[in-house]
């Protein structure tokens, strides 16, 4: 009878990789969101307005760095647990049988630093330099599940070096313009059998790709200030190695794309009192580009890898309240739209709409030096999922949340710059 399950399992294999097993690398869950301890503690409110204290806002608009006066140096740390857990069976009674239909926790515990550095070249001219995981996501179900044909591992990183530019063309305009440098790496497997020690899919994939990011600020009086930035889209040609085990083979020479969004980010921050700031955004991010994905493989199976996702929205809303003259205290919610729908979503990303609530603080010890620290909770709408490979399928649910904890320091160094005199003076 094991024999039997285990020559059924390495058909299915073939058939999920028929389908197409990078699935995870292209889904709407893939962006990392966690790129600011301030911000993190108002749901991203904000994100691309003039007039924070992080030098974060530069990651979505590179035209605030120009209210920066010191030079300064902001680094993040965030602790990410997310809790995927998938419950589901499938049409075949023998897996059904021995497999259990739970796959534990399928989300992994991460870390991922953020740094930001902006210099004040003149009181019109700002530099900036931004160091970012900006995309990434992992998912490990257990080995003996019946969802293990349809994903094993699947594990995406997108790092990102931006060196950036800014000019205050006055009181009420500042522009920016940033170049985006990407190393991407991926891998999926799907299981052959339990547990697991042949496996079918993309052994490993790497790649770079560029692309851009541009800002404006507009500030029509004191208490409103106005940010709308863009990230542009990068395509990565990425190229690695692809397996198939039945018989073993592996093609050393796949070649593929990996098409990631544009995002556009309006945002509001209005001083309603000399202590409480009001904060708000609102995100696009267009994953309908990416559209159907083709790989360069011997495997006719794996050539083209059908995804049809919607494009993401988030809305957010926060708070900043200056407790005292060395406290500030944060609050802020949102809500994100996956771009991945019930039509399309897969066992190796159970993605789907969510849910932010978010609190933080500042907290500065020195003129020079903040400390900055903030938690959100993500609630995740429970995702179906319906799963079709030849003639496997897996019909589930998942149910999920995550934890986010962000710590980070905020250091000012130097004396702002000096003012630029005018060219014809006036007595």
């Amino acid at each position: 009878m094991k024999a039997v399950l285990r020559t059924a399992l390495v058909v299915s294999t073939s058939m999920v990789a028929m389908a197409g097993v990078i699935g995870s690398a292209q889904a709407g869950g893939i962006i990392n969101s966690s790129q600011s301890a301030v911000f993190n503690g108002m749901a991203y409110a904000g994100f691309a307005a003039p007039g924070s204290s992080s030098a974060a806002t530069m990651f979505m608009n590179p035209a605030t760095m120009t209210g920066f006066k010191n030079f300064t140096l902001d680094t993040n740390y965030t602790f990410g647990v997310p809790v995927t857990k998938i419950n589901g069976t499938t049409n075949n009674p023998g897996l059904n049988a021995i497999l259990p239909g739970s796959s534990g926790d399928v989300g992994l515990d991460y870390f991922v630093p953020a740094t930001y550095i902006i210099y004040p070249f003149s009181d019109r001219l700002f530099l900036g330099i931004a160091a970012n995981t900006t995309y990434g996501n992992t998912t490990k179900p257990d080995a003996m599940w019946r969802g293990s044909p349809f994903a094993a591992t699947s594990k995406l990183r997108i790092t990102t070096i931006t060196p950036s530019i800014a000019y205050k063309i006055n009181e009420m305009w500042s522009v920016g313009l940033g170049l985006q440098v990407q190393y991407g790496s991926a891998r999926q497997y799907v299981f052959a059998a339990p547990p697991g020690p042949a496996n079918a899919g993309i052994a490993k994939a790497d790649g770079w790709g560029v692309g851009f990011t541009a800002g404006v600020t507009f500030t029509p009086t004191k208490t409103t200030q106005i940010g709308l930035g863009w990230r542009s889209f990068v395509d990565h040609n990425l190229e690695g190695t692809t397996v198939f085990p039945a018989p073993p083979f592996q093609d050393a020479n796949a070649k593929g794309k990996l098409n990631l969004p544009n995002r556009v980010n309006l945002s509001l921050r209005q001083t309603l009192t000399p202590k409480f700031d009001l904060l708000a955004s609102v995100e696009w991010q267009n994953f309908g580009r990416i559209g159907n994905a083709r790989l360069n493989t011997v495997f006719p199976a794996l050539q083209v890898l059908p995804f049809g996702y919607s494009d993401g929205w988030m809305f957010a809303l926060g708070g900043e309240y200056k407790y005292n003259e060395k406290l500030t205290l944060r609050a802020g919610i949102a809500y994100e739209k996956s771009p991945v729908t019930d039509a399309i979503r897969r066992v190796s990303l159970p993605d789907n709409d969510r849910l932010w609530l978010s609190t933080g603080f500042t907290y500065e010890v020195t003129d020079r030096f903040a400390l900055n620290a903030s938690y959100s909770f993500l609630h995740i709408k429970d995702a179906s999922i319906n799963q079709r490979s030849g003639a496997l399928t897996f019909t589930g649910t998942s149910k999920a949340h995550a934890h986010l904890l962000s710590v980070g320091l905020t250091s000012k160094w130097g004396a702002p710059p000096k003012r630029e005199e005018p060219l014809v003076k006036k007595f």
